[in-house]
């Protein structure tokens, strides 16, 4: 409980609780836990955790951060080895006009495909979020879209 809530906590009771209580920087806190759960799916498929699992977790984890305003959450990213090329930090993000960018950086360059409307991966990426694709996924993705 707390601030008098079994459910629906805000960051708001979590700064208020932290007030009452004489917790130091809960400010930093919460960054640092923010953080450490936005890992969640590196974490899980290292300890090889079910995906069905990972993605209904990391699912429900992202709205719960959203809801106290982290929206600026890092992005799932894989280090992805094809054809003998090692792609580092391979993501897909959502851009404001709906479009998703697949984004990488290869031998030191930053690399970035649009996936548009008219792609088929559009769909997949648009029903699970980017968030939320396998690194099967992104690994077929990038393979196709940036000519490996």
């Amino acid at each position: 409980m707390m601030n008098g809530k079994l459910y629906g906590h805000t960051k708001e009771d979590a700064l208020a609780f932290a007030k009452n209580n004489g917790v130091r920087k809960p400010e930093n806190i919460i960054n640092e836990v923010a953080s450490a759960i936005s890992q969640f799916r590196s974490f899980a498929e290292k300890h090889l955790v079910e995906e069905s699992w990972i993605s209904a977790v990391e699912t429900r984890l992202r709205e719960l951060l959203e809801s106290w305003g982290f929206s600026d959450l890092p992005k799932a990213m894989f280090d992805i080895q094809i054809n003998g090329k090692l792609l580092e930090k391979v993501h897909i993000e959502q851009t404001y006009k709906g479009n998703f960018h697949l984004l990488a950086e290869i031998d030191g360059q930053s690399r970035k495909f649009v996936i548009g409307k008219n792609k088929e991966e559009y769909a997949i990426i648009e029903s699970v979020g980017p968030a939320n694709l396998t690194i099967e996924q992104l690994k077929e993705v990038a393979e196709k879209y940036l000519n490996l």
